[in-house]
C-alpha cells in the first residue's frame, strides 16, 4: 500500500471540526476559551491598576509625608523667612509641615536628625542658629557671607526613593521659590529706614548677601552606599523570587507524577520542602555574589553585610516559593499563569513606586514580600537608617510559614484524590469514560463489582446448548468455533482512555 493510500485509509476515520459528533468537543473548547478571556481580562485590570495605582497623583497625598520645621533663630530676618516657609507648605499639594519651634520638642539639629534617621518623619527643614546675625552683618558691614548657611534640609533616602525623591523635590523647590521674595523683602525693610538710601545701602552691602539673602543646603543623612540605582537591586530580588519559586515549581509538575501515586505523603511533603529550600539558597548566593560584585567604591561591605542582604533574598523568595506550590496545587491550570503574572506585577509595581504617598486601597502592599523586603534592604544600604526589620522580618517569616503550613494541606488532599482517582495532576477531575475515573467508581462500590463478579462465575459454570440459552441457535454457537470470523466489536467513547495533563 502506497504512503497515498495509507493516508487516505487514516483520513477515513477522522472527523470534520462541526461535525456533530464533536459538538461536545467543539463546546467545552468554547466554555475553556470564555474561561481564559474572563481571567486574563481580571488580570489586565488587576496588573494594570495596581501599576498605576501606585504611581498615580502622588501630589493628592502629599500630606501624608510630614517634615518637621524647626526654627533655632530668634532674630527678625529668622521669624520672616518662618513665616514665609510655613505658608508656602499650605497648599495641598505640599508636604505636611510641622513647626516644633514653639514647643521645643527637638532642641537641637542632631535630635530633628535621628529622628529623621529612625523614620519617624520623612525630612526636616532647619533654619540654623546665628542666620540673622550673619545677614545683617553682611549687610550693614560687608562681612562674609554664604546665604546655603541660612536654611538646611534634612534627608535620607531610605524610606523608598522613588517617594522620597518626590517629596524632597517639591520641598526644594518650594525653599527655591522663596529666594527672590524674601530677597526683595529684606531690601524693602532696609530702604524703610530713613537713614538709608538704595545708594548707601548697595556701597556699603556685601552683594551677595544683597541679591542672594537667603537659600538652603540639602544634608543626606542617609545616602546609599551603592553605586547602582536601587531599580538594578529591585530586578535583581525579582529574578530571586522567578528563578526561585516559579521555575523549580514548574519543573517539579512535570515530574511530580510518580510520586504523588507511589511516595508516602510525609515524604512528599519533606521532598518539596527540601528542593525549594536548596534552589532558594542557590539562587540566592549567586544574586547576592553579584550584588557585591558590582558594589562600586562608594560601599565597603562586610561579612555581615553579605549575610544580611543573602538572607533578605532567601526569605523573599522562601515566600513565594510556598505561596507558587500552593496554586501548583490546587489552581486549575488555565488560571495558573494569571495566578503568577498577578502576583508577579503587583509586587514589581509596589518595589518601584513605593505605597507610602498611594491611595490608601494601594497600600494593601505593605504586607507583600517583595515592598518588604525593599525596605529591608535599603536600611542595609543606607547603613541602619529607617530600621524596620521587627515589623519586615516578621511579616515576610509569618508569610512563609503560612503559606508552607497550607501547602501542607493541599499536597496531601491532591495526593488523596489522585490516588483515589478523583483528581488528574492537573488539578483537574478525570473525564468520565477514562479509567482512572472508573477506578475511582469501583472503589466506591465494591460491593456491586463482587456480586458482578458472582454471577459472572456462576454462568460461566453453566452449559451452553440451545435449551439453556434462548434465541441461541446453532449459528450462532459457530462464531465461537475455531475457524470461524470474530464477531466486530463497536468502539465507544468510553473505551478510550482520555488523560488531561
Amino acid at each position: 500500500m502506497s504512503l497515498l493510500q495509507q493516508h487516505r485509509e487514516r483520513q477515513k476515520n477522522l472527523l470534520p471540526l462541526f461535525s456533530p459528533e464533536l459538538r461536545a468537543m467543539r463546546m467545552a473548547f468554547l466554555k475553556g476559551l470564555w474561561q481564559m478571556v474572563l481571567v486574563f481580562t481580571c488580570v489586565f485590570w488587576i496588573s494594570i491598576s495596581f501599576l498605576y495605582g501606585a504611581g498615580y497623583d502622588t501630589s493628592r497625598h502629599m500630606k501624608d509625608a510630614s517634615f518637621i520645621f524647626r526654627n533655632f533663630d530668634s532674630s527678625p530676618a529668622a521669624t520672616n523667612i518662618s513665616q514665609m516657609i510655613i505658608k508656602a507648605f499650605e497648599p495641598e499639594g505640599m508636604v505636611r509641615l510641622v513647626d516644633h519651634t514653639i514647643d521645643g520638642q527637638y532642641d537641637s539639629v542632631e535630635a530633628i536628625k535621628h529622628a529623621v534617621w529612625v523614620g519617624d518623619s520623612w525630612g526636616a527643614i532647619v533654619v540654623n542658629q546665628g542666620f540673622g546675625d550673619r545677614l545683617n552683618k553682611a549687610l550693614t558691614e560687608g562681612a562674609d557671607y554664604d546665604p546655603t548657611q541660612a536654611v538646611t534640609l534634612i534627608s535620607e533616602e531610605s524610606r523608598h526613593f522613588f517617594k522620597v525623591m518626590m517629596a524632597t523635590k517639591s520641598v526644594e523647590g518650594a525653599l527655591t521659590a522663596l529666594e527672590v521674595p524674601f530677597s526683595q523683602m529684606v531690601f524693602q525693610d532696609l530702604v524703610s529706614q530713613g537713614e538709608n538710601t538704595p545708594a548707601s545701602i548697595i556701597s556699603r552691602a556685601n552683594p551677595q548677601a544683597l541679591v542672594l539673602p537667603y537659600s538652603y543646603a540639602v544634608d543626606n543623612i542617609a545616602p546609599y552606599h551603592f553605586d547602582m540605582s536601587m531599580y538594578i537591586l529591585s530586578v535583581t530580588l525579582s529574578l530571586c523570587m522567578v528563578v526561585g519559586s516559579f521555575i523549580p515549581s514548574n519543573m517539579w509538575k512535570t515530574i511530580e507524577e510518580p510520586f504523588f501515586k507511589q511516595v508516602k505523603i510525609p515524604h512528599i511533603i519533606i521532598l518539596r520542602l527540601v528542593v525549594n529550600v536548596v534552589w532558594t539558597v542557590f539562587i540566592c548566593l549567586q544574586a547576592t555574589g553579584i550584588v557585591f560584585a558590582f558594589s562600586g567604591p562608594t560601599w565597603s561591605p562586610n561579612a555581615g553585610d553579605f549575610f544580611g542582604l543573602f538572607g533578605l533574598f532567601v526569605l523573599n523568595t522562601l515566600a513565594f516559593a510556598f505561596f507558587i506550590e500552593c496554586l501548583q496545587n490546587w489552581v486549575h491550570p488555565r488560571f495558573l499563569l494569571g495566578a503568577y503574572f498577578t502576583t508577579l506585577f503587583v509586587d514589581i509595581a509596589a518595589a518601584i513606586f513605593g505605597p507610602e504617598l498611594n491611595n490608601h486601597f494601594f497600600r494593601i502592599t505593605y504586607a507583600m514580600p517583595f515592598m518588604l523586603t525593599g525596605i529591608s534592604m535599603r536600611t542595609l544600604l543606607t547603613n541602619g537608617s529607617y530600621a524596620k526589620f521587627q515589623y519586615t522580618i516578621t511579616v515576610v517569616v509569618l508569610w512563609a510559614v503560612f503559606w508552607w503550613v497550607i501547602s501542607l494541606f493541599l499536597i496531601a488532599r491532591k495526593a488523596r484524590l489522585v490516588r483515589a482517582g478523583k483528581l488528574l495532576m492537573s488539578n483537574v477531575p478525570p473525564p468520565p469514560g477514562t479509567d482512572s475515573h472508573d477506578h475511582g467508581i469501583k472503589e466506591k462500590t465494591p460491593a456491586v463489582a463482587d456480586s458482578k463478579n458472582v454471577q459472572s462465575s456462576a454462568q460461566s459454570q453453566m452449559p451452553i446448548s440451545s435449551e439453556t440459552t434462548p434465541g441461541s441457535s446453532s449459528s450462532n454457537l459457530m462464531s465461537a468455533t475455531p475457524g470461524s470470523t470474530p464477531r466486530r466489536r463497536d468502539v465507544s467513547g468510553s473505551d478510550i482512555e482520555i488523560e488531561d495533563m
